[in-house]
């Protein structure tokens, strides 16, 4: 008898232990899960929390408008101009890789434009980079679907994200939210076609009597040719 007591008393001892496992086991994944979806509204709160972020987000989301311009981009704007009005040509110009220095002088939007963008762009590539460590899945950080969405739809930033290094980030993020199962896999957003850019007057040179004409056509053709081959890198 004592024999099976020992027995029965070693059996129950086993079995406390692997509840007690099992148990711990179980409070250490939740744990895991919960730092995970604590790191990626970290995330998340920087974006929505950063006016240059949400700046350039709503100038990808909006097709005109007024918008309110970021206080740390309000230095490019005369006479402490806090408002903008969205447009998508002036917009167009200032996100192509292929702006001149002197082209950023036209219009003060384009720096404004063109920065904001490389900020988002750069933040959508710590995402990136973060979902490929396994920071974080992409359960833990689901809206940012509708960013990989919206900007397959805008086809106009395209030969940017290609021409400044984001194409890589941009491609792992269209894979883990278009191609895998998540929220945004059939989300289609309208293709916002850039805009054409209106054609430049003849400008006569005398002397030699040669009149150069600028047309906008060729222009429209080479970015969209270079759009779609960069649409289909992204």
């Amino acid at each position: 008898m004592p024999t099976d007591a020992a027995t029965t008393i070693a059996y129950v001892g086993a079995f406390v232990g692997l509840v007690g496992g099992g148990v711990a086991l179980f409070n250490a994944r939740k744990a895991v899960c919960w730092k995970r979806a604590e790191l990626a509204n970290t995330y998340m709160k920087d974006f929505n929390n950063n006016p240059e972020l949400v700046f350039a987000g709503r100038c990808l989301d909006w097709q005109g408008g007024k918008l309110i311009v970021p206080e740390s981009l309000q230095a490019f704007l005369p006479d402490g101009t806090k408002i903008i009005e969205h447009d998508r040509e002036v917009y167009a110009l200032a996100v192509s890789p292929f702006l001149q220095v002197g082209e950023m002088d036209d219009d003060p939007r384009v720096q404004i434009y063109r920065t904001s963008l490389d900020m988002f762009l750069s933040w959508l590539a710590l995402v990136a980079s973060a979902l490929d460590r396994k920071l974080f899945l992409v359960a833990d950080i689901n809206d940012i679907g509708y960013w990989v969405a919206k900007i397959e739809s805008e086809v106009v930033i395209h030969p940017f994200i290609a021409a400044y290094g984001y194409a890589t980030s941009l491609q792992k993020l269209i894979h883990l939210y278009r191609h895998k199962n998540s929220d945004y896999k059939d989300w289609v957003f309208p293709t916002n076609i850039p805009p054409r850019a209106p054609k430049k007057k003849p400008v006569e040179h005398s002397g030699a009597d040669v009149t150069k004409t600028v047309t906008s056509e060729g222009e429209a053709t080479k970015a969209g040719n270079i759009a779609d081959d960069e649409k289909s890198a992204v």
